[in-house]
């Protein structure tokens, strides 16, 4: 098996990093080089900005939308009329590309220009940006609400192989497709720099985040919001300084159900102008649930990925991953 498959078949680039990431990690071509430099880690933060982090496949629109129903106290008339990549500033992306402007092989305009630019209060977006390459004013405790959003990992592989095989050779991210089995193999080394991906391997995104957390971080667990909507709504409520009622809670959990946002234009097709997707696919939304890894791990596959995670997470207290 190929553990180098996706190094190996990826048109994007390498970073290195200060403190982590110093054997490398890739980095899907369509994101700005800027964003995994001093210019994004020295990014002035203001006192009312708003940030929001996860790895790929992890729920982040979920998430997103989530925290904007609480920010606006459940009214979800601008929610419903606004696009979701409009209500927020990309940090690593330029907004060009999920408006069909570039191809996946182009990563545009500097997005942290008119990120400097844009008027308070921000709703700063890194997708899938590491803690080595994230502003560093995110640590000063006086400084903006931080939300890392997170799944489990098997889940989350499970979803990013399935986007892989969606962008194939005519998207201008791979120039061949790889099989579960060779993209497993390179998954289980646990390491970034066989990975492609924004922010290494799950293990080292979450464990850089988890071990540099503050008062104003708050980890948001993707199966606790299927699971029990209504008190992941109240905790968030909590984190932000909202007081909602019953009514408000009940509102934005029955925004959040999976098929309701599905078939929001606002939401459900968030990824419909991006150049290369081939007609039909739905790279934004699959399934919604918690246990669909299931179908692409085997048992052995599993048992090898609960030996890695003990290794990786061991001993640092981050939350332990909902399976089912």
């Amino acid at each position: 098996m190929a553990t180098d498959c996706m190094t190996r078949t990826s048109t994007g680039y390498t970073v290195y990093g200060k403190d982590y990431f110093k054997d490398g990690t890739g980095i899907v071509p369509f994101n700005h080089p800027a964003a995994y430099t001093d210019e994004c880690t020295n990014l002035e933060i203001r006192d009312d900005d708003f940030y929001f982090t996860g790895w790929p496949r992890t729920g982040n629109h979920l998430c997103v939308e989530l925290i904007q129903c609480v920010q606006n106290n459940g009214d979800l008339e601008w929610l419903k009329n606004t696009h979701i990549h409009d209500r927020v500033t990309m940090l690593n992306l330029d907004k060009g590309f999920v408006q069909g402007k570039l191809k996946m092989s182009e990563y545009g305009e500097n997005p942290l220009i008119s990120l400097a630019e844009a008027p308070s209060p921000r709703f700063l977006w890194g997708p899938h940006h590491a803690y080595e390459f994230s502003p560093r004013g995110l640590q000063k405790p006086e400084k903006c609400k931080v939300i890392i959003g997170y799944r489990n990992p098997k889940a989350s592989y499970s979803s990013v192989f399935h986007i892989f095989q969606e962008w194939t050779t005519k998207s201008g991210l791979f120039t061949e497709q790889f099989s579960w089995e060779d993209y497993i193999a390179a998954c289980l080394t646990g390491k970034s720099s066989d990975f492609v991906c924004d922010g290494g391997s799950w293990f080292d995104f979450y464990k850089q985040w988890w071990e540099n957390r503050n008062e104003n971080m708050y980890f948001l667990c993707f199966e606790q919001i299927i699971k029990d909507c209504p008190k992941v709504i109240k905790e968030l409520a909590n984190f932000l300084g909202k007081s909602l009622t019953d009514e408000q809670v009940r509102t934005i959990a029955d925004h959040i159900k999976f098929d309701n946002l599905k078939g929001s234009d606002a939401f459900g097709n968030a990824f419909k102008h991006i150049k290369s997707l081939e007609e039909g696919q739905s790279s934004h939304m699959r399934k919604g649930t918690i246990d669909d890894w299931k179908n692409s791990f085997t048992v052995a596959q599993s048992e090898q990925f609960d030996k890695l995670y003990e290794e990786k997470m061991k001993g640092i207290g981050f939350p332990e991953p909902i399976y089912e």
